[in-house]
């Protein structure tokens, strides 16, 4: 069992966000949480990089709210731990936010593409390969 779950959300994918939690549950140990991460990727491959501000934008404030809220709608407020939101390469955060946070478990998609499911995706596979904890990877 775990204690301290967390399972990297991205928005436009959020349909698979209620299967993960679904295991997330039957992983948890009593009086566990579980924790969702946002990594908004925008800002970082690009000349935008240099000039984005530091608070977030009405746009990512406006995805944030909706992470929030498939959050709160998700998983019972009993195992409810935090709502991360970083900018940033998506494999970096999430295994930063695991080391920083004590989380003993990542839960993520093998790839999100229905066709390619069978295949780790980039993300996926370097998580993996850097994270400090046990990953369960989900089909």
């Amino acid at each position: 069992m775990y204690s301290n779950i967390l399972i990297p959300m991205d928005p436009d994918h959020a349909d698979l966000f209620e299967r993960q939690v679904e295991v997330a549950v039957r992983l948890l140990a009593p009086e566990g949480k579980i924790s969702t991460l946002y990594v908004n990727q925008n800002y970082i491959h690009h000349a935008l990089a240099a000039t984005s501000p530091d608070r977030p934008t009405e746009i990512e404030r406006a995805v944030i709210d909706r992470v929030m809220v498939r959050f709160e709608e998700t998983i019972p407020k009993e195992m409810r731990g935090r709502v991360f939101s970083q900018r940033g390469v998506v494999h970096d955060q999430i295994v930063r936010i695991a080391n920083r946070t004590g989380v003993d478990l990542i839960i993520m998609m093998a790839c999100k593409r229905p066709l390619a499911r069978y295949f780790l995706g980039s993300n996926t596979r370097k998580v993996m390969t850097e994270a400090k904890c046990a990953v369960f990877v989900q089909r």
